[in-house]
């Protein structure tokens, strides 16, 4: 397979800024990459050239949990424990997009689910609540992703996740009747 294949002309479906999101309010936040090695089906042709990725997010689990607390004093890699991190469990679901490498039916497109773990740790309690008693959403951004065909049958792929948690709203029930 080309190692020169330009990736200029892939077209990445699903990106987003993270910019979009408020990190003065809510600075719960972390950063992961996601380096995946992604087979073609048997059933489906060579790659001859890859031509689009979408990309999607689901969160699948989330969970706040009680850790150790390191009293303001960083590691070596600059990061504090706080006492509280949320655990978050997902999955990228992706689509590729691909020009086979035979005259009949050129374009092809396989389907992958990628799962991923990550935490964010919470740090200062959100006005006088805990952030155990709070429930939180995660916001999903896919800032980057690199991708490249290894073999005609074998894609590497690194997605650059940006993640984010926020209090999840509280519901009102009109007129009390939930």
């Amino acid at each position: 397979m080309s190692t020169c294949m330009n990736k200029d002309f892939i077209d990445i479906i699903g990106l987003c800024d993270p910019s979009i999101f408020d990190l003065i309010t809510f600075p719960y936040w972390t950063q992961i990459s996601i380096p995946e090695t992604l087979i073609i089906p048997e059933q489906k042709p060579d790659i001859e050239q890859i031509n689009s990725v979408n990309i999607t997010v689901e969160i699948l689990r989330k969970k706040v949990i009680v850790t150790p607390n390191s009293n303001g004093i960083e590691n070596q890699e600059g990061k504090l424990l706080t006492g509280r991190k949320i655990i978050v469990e997902g999955q990228l679901c992706q689509t590729i997009n691909y020009t086979a490498d035979v005259p009949e039916q050129s374009v092809h497109s396989a389907h992958f689910v990628v799962p991923f773990s990550a935490f964010i740790v919470l740090a200062n309690p959100i006005g006088t609540l805990d952030p155990l008693d709070i429930n939180f959403d995660i916001n999903a951004c896919v800032e980057d992703v690199f991708i490249m065909d290894v073999s005609p049958r074998q894609i590497f792929k690194n997605v650059t996740l940006f993640l984010q948690a926020v209090p999840a709203a509280m519901t009102e029930c009109p007129d009390n009747n939930c």
